[in-house]
């Protein structure tokens, strides 16, 4: 569940409904400025079917943060990465919390696919807006999960928190991460610093 500082109202249709139901919360993008003009009579069916396909490509996108490399990382394990050149100063407001999260992501009860595109969103969601600090919730170990044979797996592991610290570092515009504070989540949750968003001529 993705919570924002702001409340903005979303128009979503059933067709919507339905279709994140399937793939979980995918916040739209942009216009890319691709859209055929539409006449006035059929510009409801047109916005709808390109805001489907901006999400489509979200998803996708989101899908290619990959596992390669993946290392777990222990339930109470304490996480702090940072870019080359991004300096202390900056690293160390953002653990000390001086540096406060417009945009919390809960991903307490997601499993791995879901959690991935719902961080990939978050992320994507905070550049367009200009946030610089998100708060990402990834809890500690959890209880796990059944598989297609129904065996459990994962149980007592920090599985969502070890692949959020993996995909994390695969986003070019993440600076650095680092658990957040005891009154924020301590080790089950981590403060992400994103780059300034570009200046727009």
């Amino acid at each position: 569940m993705m919570h924002t500082t702001d409340d903005p109202d979303h128009d979503i249709d059933d067709s919507e409904s339905s279709f994140g139901a399937s793939f979980g919360s995918v916040v739209p993008l942009k216009n890319t400025g691709r859209q055929t003009k539409s006449t006035p009579k059929y510009a409801d069916a047109k916005s709808t079917a390109a805001r489907r396909a901006a999400a489509i490509a979200v998803v996708q996108e989101g899908a290619a943060l990959g596992e390669q490399g993946f290392e777990m990382v222990q339930s109470e394990a304490s996480i702090t990465y940072s870019r080359v050149g991004l300096d202390r100063g900056s690293l160390r407001r953002l653990s000390n919390g001086h540096m406060r999260p417009t945009l919390t992501l809960d991903l307490h009860g997601y499993r791995i696919e879901d959690a991935r595109t719902s961080v990939w969103n978050a992320i994507k969601h905070a550049q367009a807006e200009g946030d610089r600090c998100l708060l990402i919730v990834h809890g500690k170990a959890g209880a796990g999960y059944k598989d297609e044979s129904g065996e459990i797996r994962g149980a007592g592991q920090a599985l969502i928190k070890s692949h959020v610290n993996h995909w994390l570092q695969q986003v070019d515009g993440v600076l650095a991460f680092t658990s957040a504070l005891p009154q924020d989540g301590g080790t089950g949750a981590l403060y992400v610093l994103l780059k300034k968003p570009a200046k727009r001529g």
